[in-house]
């Protein structure tokens, strides 16, 4: 521990000046007093130079018994210590001007032996020395108590029954720690048992704080001061001081996190601001967790830990880990590797760093191999903590332990399909994810068509085996989807082009006017699939050509690993026809076509402008797909659709009356022509409009009446009076003169197909 003063009331005793440092020699080494050396270090106070006075400083022989510890009081100067040691006048008396941090030196080989043996975890000490170095307040000495003092036990009765050699480097063990135990309690015990007394009644203080934090304690830590505490174990802790007015206690701790590939400690740090007299230890930052009497339910860092080893596909319904805290609702691609890898390949700052290493950090030096050391001393040597803890690869562990998933960190990495953004999300939001297959049922879609969509897509449906994207096929890779397994042998179709790897995709075109299931059909698909659907726009893309090819391919290349359906939504924006004078454009329309040849996933592009395609698109796109305009039927079974989801949603909150379902096949709303999302516009206002107005049938149910669907048809036809005085002409026809789209397709086909039929 650094900087950490004694506590406030708590005497100590006071070495003597260099003036008054007596040179005579040491009493009989069988008094305790003459075993503990005093010293005073004086530092200065700007440069930290520092030099030391001895008292009881004459050397022992080799043949005498040695010193247990030294005592060093620390005294603050602004005088030069450098001028000092230069005039060797080591009778000069510095001017003091504030007291330091005081210490001990261990120098007991015995002591320091039985320290190494005891503590299973201590980080903030160096046991590896022949001189160990403890600042005051000793904590070891009173978190460890309990073992030293059996240990020095077990020395004193049963001794006697083994030979000690006169050479045994543990042959005053028992004496020395008493000595030092002693040494420690004169000056702390007692403010150490008024401390634990307030510790039974759920109190503490601030000056006795280190005595609350045991290193290798499991502690509840709120590291944000959001009232949100989750479990860590007890590292070390320190006094600071800031600005030199406040001091704070320090504390690090540390938890089960992971990167890109390890499992394993993470530690992080705080500060307790200081607090005057006593205060409830459950509403401190940090607590042991003794203090709260409930044992944690593991569920959810268990399903961590599972999001470690299947990387894939979920569903989530919850918040970020971060602040500010958002609410998201969305697909989520669980991907470590490519959220520190998102930038061009290059690794990104992870958000902590793994520990090196948790374990104890020094095993005893078995200074002596007689039969008593055996049996007393080595033989019970504690076991260090934490084996096992770090560098957990979680493609090839099963499961941790359940101290290990107590500890388990509740932040996942992820991709959200519907943002399309990299979040840290919190993992209790996570599910496994479930698709409405149903979905492509309800497509409103000439049969012939959907039959087609089916038959091509049904292949793409993805492995039941799993969502992981470590195992070796999770998903049917889109190039691999027509291998089809027969007693140990593979079938691959045949591939018409001639260019490994060129041209394995299946790119769906899917042009019409507005609002006739362009974009719902690609939602469908990802469902029937199973796969999860990205959907890109300009903003993603970008529209600077240099940008446009690095970017689609890094989009590509994410969808083809997770296995997801993807869909560029208006892409007549990129896929507009060459000009001679435009190198800027001729430069993106080369980059998109380049990138689209070589990706091997399902690719839906949706256009209503279709008439500005350049035509070297037309010969790469396998599927051609045209969605007339609605007809009566058409517009009635999706008026249905929305019926139906409202009466499985909200069976028992709202009820349409038939009255309502009459209303939209009247002529005053089908002269409207609405389109599928114009319905569900209008729908959707009816109902806000019914829940506002709130009036119920008998069973309490909320009506949504036909006034309601009046309201926004009334609304919708002086819009489109209005359009149409603005344009003078129907947005069909004023797209068919600009060579966008042609609206009427289907009846000059079927006009066309009547005049052949009658002619022949």
């Amino acid at each position: 521990m650094e900087n950490v003063p004694d506590p406030e009331g708590i005497p100590v005793d006071s070495p003597p000046t260099p003036k008054e440092i007596p040179s005579t020699t040491s009493p009989s080494p069988k008094e305790p007093e003459s075993l503990i050396k005093h010293s005073v270090e004086y530092v200065n106070s700007s440069s930290d130079e520092r030099i030391s006075f001895d008292g009881n400083n004459e050397e022992t022989s080799e043949h005498t018994e040695p010193l247990v510890l030294e005592y060093i009081e620390v005294r603050r100067t602004n005088e030069s210590i450098e001028a000092l040691k230069s005039t060797q006048d080591s009778k000069k008396k510095l001017r003091e001007v504030g007291k330091g941090h005081p210490y001990i030196r261990i120098l007991s080989p015995a002591v320091n032996e039985a320290l190494r043996c005891v503590v299973d975890y201590y980080p903030e000490l160096d046991l590896s020395g022949e001189v160990i170095e403890i600042y005051a307040p000793y904590a070891v000495f009173f978190f460890f108590e309990k073992q030293l003092t059996e240990y020095r036990q077990r020395l004193e009765e049963k001794s006697s029954e083994y030979e000690t050699l006169p050479t045994c480097a543990n042959k005053f063990a028992a004496k020395h720690i008493a000595i030092a135990q002693e040494f420690v309690n004169n000056k702390y015990q007692s403010a150490v048992e008024a401390e634990r007394e307030r510790h039974s009644r759920g109190y503490a203080t601030y000056d006795m704080l280190w005595l609350l934090y045991k290193p290798g304690s499991d502690i509840f830590f709120d590291i944000h001061l959001v009232d949100e505490h989750e479990p860590y174990v007890m590292m070390q802790v320190n006094f600071v001081l800031v600005d030199g007015t406040t001091d704070k206690f320090g504390i690090t701790a540390w938890n089960m996190d992971a990167n890109s590939t390890w499992v394993g400690p993470s530690q992080i740090s705080s500060h307790v601001t200081r607090f005057a007299g006593e205060k409830e230890i459950v509403s401190l930052q940090a607590y042991p967790c003794e203090y709260l009497r409930f044992t944690k339910d593991i569920t959810e860092q268990d399903k961590w830990f599972d999001t470690r080893r299947k990387n894939g596909c979920y569903y989530f319904d919850g918040m970020n880990s971060y602040f500010p805290r958002r609410q998201f609702v969305s697909y989520a691609m669980v991907d470590p590797i490519q959220y520190y890898m998102r930038n061009e390949g290059q690794y990104q700052t992870e958000r902590r760093l793994l520990m090196g290493s948790v374990e104890h950090p020094s095993a005893p030096f078995k200074i002596c191999s007689c039969n008593r050391c055996e049996e007393l001393i080595y033989k019970h040597v504690a076991k260090p903590r934490f084996e096992g803890y770090r560098h957990i690869n979680p493609l090839v562990t099963e499961g941790l332990t359940d101290h290990q998933y107590f500890l388990c960190d509740n932040t996942v990495e992820a991709f959200l399909f519907k943002t399309r953004s990299w979040e840290l999300l919190n993992i209790s939001g996570f599910e496994e994810p479930s698709f409405d297959k149903g979905l492509f049922e309800r497509l409103v879609m000439k049969e012939s068509t959907k039959d087609l969509i089916r038959n091509l897509t049904r292949m793409y449906i993805r492995d039941g085996t799993g969502s992981s994207l470590q195992e070796e096929k999770p998903f049917i890779k889109i190039s691999d989807v027509h291998k089809v397994a027969h007693a140990g042998k593979s079938r691959t179709t045949w591939s018409a082009d001639f260019i490994q790897g060129k041209g394995e995709g299946l790119t769906f075109l899917l042009h019409g006017k507005p609002g006739v299931g362009k974009t719902y059909t690609a939602e469908c698909i990802a469902n029937f699939t199973e796969r999860p659907l990205l959907s890109l726009t300009c903003s993603d893309i970008g529209v600077e050509p240099t940008e446009i090819e690095a970017n689609l391919l890094k989009w590509f290349k994410l969808a083809e690993k997770w296995g997801a359906i993807m869909l560029i939504d208006e892409a007549d924006i990129y896929m507009e026809q060459r000009q001679v004078q435009d190198i800027a454009r001729n430069h993106l329309v080369a980059g998109f076509l380049r990138a689209l040849e070589y990706f091997k996933g399902i690719l839906f592009l949706t256009t209503n402008r279709v008439g500005t395609f350049d035509e070297a698109f037309i010969s790469r796109i396998q599927v051609q797909l045209y969605y007339p305009e609605f007809g009566d039927d058409d517009r009635d079974k999706v008026w249905d659709t929305f019926f139906q989801k409202l009466e499985e949603d909200r069976e028992t909150t709202m009820r349409i009356p038939q009255s309502t379902k009459d209303y939209v096949q009247s002529r005053e709303l089908r002269e409207l022509k609405w389109n599928g999302r114009e319905i569900r516009n209008a729908f959707q206002v009816a109902v806000a409009l019914a829940e506002s107005q709130g009036e119920k049938d008998r069973e309490g149910r909320v009506l949504i009446k036909r006034d309601h669907l009046k309201a926004t048809v009334q609304m919708s036809k002086e819009f489109k009076d209005y359009l149409l005085k603005l344009h003078k002409q129907d947005p069909g026809k004023r797209a068919a003169m600009l060579g966008n789209r042609y609206d009427a397709y289907d009846s000059t086909a079927a006009s066309v197909d009547k005049k052949v039929s009658e002619k022949y």
